[in-house]
């Protein structure tokens, strides 16, 4: 997957030297963090263009703010806004147990893209304060575990904070990005150290963002290229949200081709 282009190659010279991770069995949990306007949600809208047109990965959106980055994919079985995100989490964990109780060998990477998960847990709170340890619990095991199914979990959100997880799940993600300014704390918090305490983003741009990745020891600076042209990204995304098969029909082993042509092997 392309995370985007080393930022000091693009503004010197303008040459586009990409960085990228591998999602299967590798680094599978994305944690996307970054304040309002700096560009946290266009970009995730490109990685979920990227792994869908390149078959990475399926992807399973549930989007709590419904902004109208996403307005587009409204209908589509793979995509759940508003309080409908909680249903995409839940049927994407029961997917997750079906997986590792089946002893299921995914041939396809299945990912999980929650936008505005602080939003999610407070709508969640106000139903009631199991529901919220509920979600904080299945996304947290899915941290702790999906990685060996090839499934995985991406997360965005303005603040980090741990309260917004379960014990411990915030140190499962095997790859940080930072957008925009952000504090010394937050740079804690995302797992930032030492070389960053005089906070260099102080001057980013929108798109533009420090990236922490498992077993790399430096970090990186990169941009997220602006979208040219929203509409037919859009159209692509749609349209590859509605050939994956819904969840129900994953669990329930109805959907053709779930496996993406590929045999699914069982133990």
């Amino acid at each position: 997957m392309k995370l985007g282009y080393l930022l000091e190659d693009y503004q010197k010279t303008g040459i586009k030297i990409p960085l990228n991770i591998k999602l299967a069995k590798k680094t599978s949990s994305v944690l996307i963090a970054g304040k309002s306007g700096s560009g946290k949600s266009l970009s995730a809208r490109w990685y979920i263009g990227n792994l869908l047109t390149t078959g990475e990965s399926a992807v399973y959106i549930a989007d709590y703010k419904g902004g109208e980055e996403y307005e587009s994919f409204e209908g589509s079985s793979s995509y759940a806004s508003g309080s409908d995100a909680v249903t995409m989490i839940q049927d994407f964990y029961d997917f997750f147990v079906f997986v590792r109780q089946n002893k299921v060998k995914l041939e396809t990477h299945y990912t999980l893209f929650v936008e505005e998960w602080f939003g999610l847990l407070t709508y969640a709170e106000t139903q009631s304060k199991k529901l919220k340890a509920e979600l904080q619990a299945k996304i947290g095991e899915l941290l702790a575990v999906s990685r060996g199914l090839n499934m995985g979990v991406f997360i965005c959100v303005q603040r980090a904070d741990a309260h917004l997880f379960d014990s411990g799940s915030r140190e499962q993600f095997q790859c940080v990005l930072s957008f925009g300014r952000c504090s010394a704390e937050q740079f804690r918090m995302l797992g930032f150290s030492g070389e960053l305490e005089e906070n260099p983003t102080s001057g980013y741009k929108p798109g533009q963002a420090l990236v922490l990745i498992d077993g790399q020891e430096s970090v990186q600076e990169i941009i997220v290229p602006q979208i040219s042209n929203p509409a037919v990204l859009e159209r692509e995304i749609r349209d590859q949200l509605d050939r994956q098969p819904g969840l129900a029909a994953l669990i329930s082993g109805t959907a053709e081709g779930w496996n993406r042509g590929q045999t699914v092997r069982t133990e």
